[in-house]
């Protein structure tokens, strides 16, 4: 593993400060509402679409923060909201304990106090969302960005049998994933990178997290072979560069298809050269200096939602 130095990859805090900047209150059909995981009081937000049939049952998106982030933020970040009324779906934006996720199994992660049980707390709103919500049990996706993507992997890994496809963004695994974590079936899986990511780097070193908190990541083709392999994907990948859409943002995205093979389970990556650790197609580009270039190439919520909603779990 390459160690990461300077400032930009050391500036944990950096990240939410920049990420979370002030977010509106939620649009029409956004609620509150709180349950209990684990022993523990948990928040987090639904989006309800409007003019959908009360009868039916819809498509669940569970969207995962980053690192201090809030349900609220990850809303406005993505704009899933809007994407829900007009595809029909229900999204559910939780709060991670401490506005952190407990993403990585080899090293439980808190700011104080025990670590959150956010499988459990995740596998609870999959229930509150089917029995209160509405949501289609067969259609539950999950994705999540930075931290939120990395708590995503763990969901896919841990809750497979719950979920239907899942989608990360600006995330690799961190080294020794495989040895603790083992899907129990395929899971249709979709990555988005940045190149040039300058706190999860492309190719993957060692990533200082906090003080005295250093931790190795692996390599975004590493992470990505983690799916292939669990999802017996076709390899190697279709290769695919698109549409430079807006010359002026510094970027370009090329697409790696991997092929489902009988298990019916494919994965993608989406490349961004020149991207950094930021959500393609966001508006409200956070500083480019600490976190690198925004694609307006693509649209990551509606290329997630395009990747997730053919999938349905059997059940």
């Amino acid at each position: 593993m390459k160690q990461i130095s300077g400032t930009a990859v050391s500036m944990t805090a950096v990240i939410a400060c920049l990420l979370c900047t002030a977010c509106p209150s939620g649009p029409p059909g956004t609620i509150e509402d709180s349950l209990s995981a684990a022993g523990m009081k948990r928040t987090f937000l639904v989006h309800l679409p409007a003019d959908v049939d009360a009868e039916a049952r819809l498509p669940l998106v569970i969207a995962l923060h980053s690192f201090t982030g809030t349900g609220r933020s990850m809303e406005a970040t993505t704009g899933f909201s809007a994407l829900a009324d007009s595809e029909g779906f229900i999204v559910a934006y939780p709060d991670g304990r401490q506005r952190v996720w407990n993403a990585n199994p080899g090293a439980p992660s808190s700011i104080s106090g025990p670590p959150a049980d956010d499988v459990a707390f995740i596998a609870a709103l999959i229930d509150r969302c089917v029995d209160e919500y509405g949501a289609d049990p067969r259609r539950v996706y999950v994705t999540g960005a930075s931290n939120g993507g990395l708590m995503t992997h763990r969901v896919a890994c841990e809750l497979t049998d719950r979920l239907a496809a899942a989608a990360s963004v600006m995330i690799t695994h961190p080294a020794g994933w495989q040895d603790h974590e083992q899907p129990t079936a395929p899971v249709p899986f979709l990555i988005i990178h940045g190149v040039d990511d300058p706190f999860f780097p492309w190719d993957g070193g060692t990533v200082n997290e906090g003080p005295f908190h250093m931790t190795d990541y692996l390599s975004v083709e590493e992470t990505v072979a983690f799916w292939v392999n669990n999802n017996h994907a076709v390899s190697p990948p279709v290769e695919t560069t698109l549409p430079d859409l807006d010359p002026n943002d510094g970027t370009t995205v090329f697409r790696w298809a991997y092929a489902a093979g009988d298990t019916g389970a494919e994965v993608t990556l989406y490349g961004v050269n020149g991207g950094g650790h930021t959500w393609p197609g966001n508006s409200d580009t956070p500083a480019q200096f600490v976190f690198g270039k925004t694609s307006h190439d693509i649209d990551a919520t509606r290329v997630i939602w395009d990747f997730l909603k053919p999938h349905a779990h059997a059940q």
